[in-house]
């Protein structure tokens, strides 16, 4: 006879498997016509955007393009200054065995290296190494049982599994406009060369209804000028803004994430009432990128037995992955970036990009140890140099503690390091001092094991069966005893043997602890 199971369906995922590559990509770039001969190249950088991201059988495809700016003088002793734009088309794949169309996949990328060639007078090979990583987790539905019925006398044994899991993710955009004016004392436009956005003062806050951020787009101008003496200048503003998406709480939401970054959409300089450009009309793309986890907690019966019956049980063993906590640290920093040409004016730095790169993390009990180093980026000009836009490199090491609960050596850790609100100033005729704060943040995801019960058969004992089990039994309790495991032992009931001891059933049993157990015989 077979035991009717009443089941629940509950969705888990599989442990994240991650993939991480370098691809090389390159395209000669043309000078536009109109556009004077290239002599020398002042300036590269790249944006990678994204088009398409398509699941396949073992393989993420891809596709998009990085676009590309270059900044060039015509001849070797000009301070003539041209722009030019090219983009490098980007379609390939990662091959990540098992990934299929039904899983959940962050694709993420970055620019490690780029590189110029100048073929001719007209003709620039743009050469760059791109980081690409996957990570894939599977989702899985399983059945648990959450009731036992049948015609005899059933014990059960309850249990219960909670899971932290990804729930709700999205992006939120917002577009952010402005008409930005050049102050006085500052060269009209000739001709924008580059525009540099970033987020400062950024703001998050999680209520019951929806995710709020706010911040400051602060938008850097570098641009041509008409003045011989003042070939380019740089100017910044600052642009606030403030979003909401509508994503309702749940109570059993346990952790929420949301990350903003921002792009320039368009941009076009305008006259100003006296007919000068000194206007530029901006418009940016902030996107909020949220993610939610939620906590499921389940009740259910993962053993079962029937007192004078024998009883044969088919389970089966399932993996799955839970978020055991989440950890952030915020660290306010100073550095030094020593500049042998000497350090410029305030005003003429352009841009200071800081890009992390973790090299190491390190588990020791609950403690995780995140090494690595800043790769620190400042743009800046120098009029009186024949190379005009100078760019300074240095490499910033870093390292922080968190103390993370559920870590240990089997567990995945997923770790971010976030650079905030990046200064700079002119801290003496050759150094340039970075303040700027590191938010560090750390998902820690272990691996569960549940018995799910396919089936339960029973059947009757015959008398000898019966009468192998002894009749009174003084035990004493050993390590790993429990009511349960007892009771099931002995052919007898948790109840049976709490009313006799005169025990509290939800009190532990403690070791060499003497129990009577008496063998029931009717049922």
């Amino acid at each position: 006879m077979a035991l009717e199971l009443v089941k629940k369906q509950i969705g888990l995922n599989e442990m994240t498997r991650k993939e991480a590559v370098q691809v090389v990509k390159e395209r000669d770039i043309i000078v536009p016509d109109g556009k004077p001969d290239m002599q020398r190249v002042l300036y590269l950088d790249g944006e990678i955007n994204i088009d398409q991201i398509d699941v396949q059988e073992d393989r993420v495809v891809y596709k998009g393009q990085l676009d590309t700016t270059i900044l060039y003088v015509p001849e070797n002793n000009s301070k003539e200054i041209y722009t030019m734009k090219g983009s490098i088309p980007l379609e390939d794949f990662v091959i990540l065995e098992g990934v299929s169309n039904n899983q959940r996949v962050a694709f993420n990328y970055n620019i490690e290296h780029m590189h110029w060639n100048i073929l001719n007078e007209r003709k620039l090979n743009v050469k760059s190494i791109i980081g690409v990583c996957v990570e894939a987790t599977k989702p899985k539905e399983m059945e648990l049982v959450t009731e036992v019925r049948g015609d005899v006398a059933v014990q059960t044994n309850t249990g219960t599994l909670s899971v932290i899991k990804p729930s709700q993710s999205g992006t939120e955009k917002l577009v952010v406009k402005d008409e930005l004016t050049i102050p006085q004392g500052k060269c009209s436009i000739g001709e924008v060369l580059k525009m540099n956005t970033c987020i400062k003062e950024e703001q998050t806050k999680r209520t019951e209804s929806e995710i709020l951020y706010n911040g400051i787009v602060e938008v850097s101008t570098m641009y041509k000028t008409q003045e011989p003496d003042m070939p380019v200048e740089i100017v910044k503003h600052r642009i606030p803004f403030a979003g909401s998406t509508d994503l309702p709480k749940p109570n059993e939401e346990a952790y929420w994430n949301c990350d903003l970054s921002v792009k320039p959409i368009y941009m076009q300089v305008c006259p100003d009432f006296d007919g000068e450009d000194r206007v530029i009309e901006v418009e940016c793309i902030v996107e909020a990128k949220y993610n939610t986890f939620d906590e499921d907690t389940e009740t259910i019966i993962d053993d079962v037995y029937c007192p004078g019956k024998k009883v044969k049980m088919t389970n089966t063993s399932e993996d799955y992955m839970t978020l055991a906590s989440k950890g952030v640290a915020k660290a306010s920093k100073k550095d030094v970036i020593t500049l042998e040409n000497g350090a410029p004016m305030i005003d003429q730095i352009f841009s200071v990009n800081l890009k992390p790169v973790i090299d190491e993390k390190k588990v020791e009990g609950d403690k995780l140890t995140i090494n690595g180093m800043l790769e620190a980026k400042v743009v800046y000009i120098d009029p009186e140099s024949v190379n005009m836009i100078q760019t300074a490199m240095e490499m910033i090491p870093f390292s922080q503690d968190l103390t993370l609960e559920g870590l240990n050596e089997d567990s995945y850790v997923e770790v971010k390091v976030q650079p905030k609100d990046v200064e700079a100033g002119v801290y003496n005729k050759n150094d340039i001092m970075l303040e700027y704060g590191l938010d560090y943040m750390a998902n820690v995801y272990n691996k569960g094991n549940i018995q799910t019960i396919n089936q339960v058969d029973v059947a009757d004992m015959d008398k000898e069966e019966l009468n192998s089990y002894p009749s009174i039994t003084v035990y004493i309790v050993k390590k790993g005893d429990t009511l349960w495991n007892l009771a099931k032992r002995f052919n007898t009931t948790v109840q049976d043997i709490v009313e006799i001891n005169d025990l509290d059933e939800n009190a532990p049993i403690n070791i060499g602890q003497k129990l009577i157990i008496l063998k029931k015989t009717k049922f």
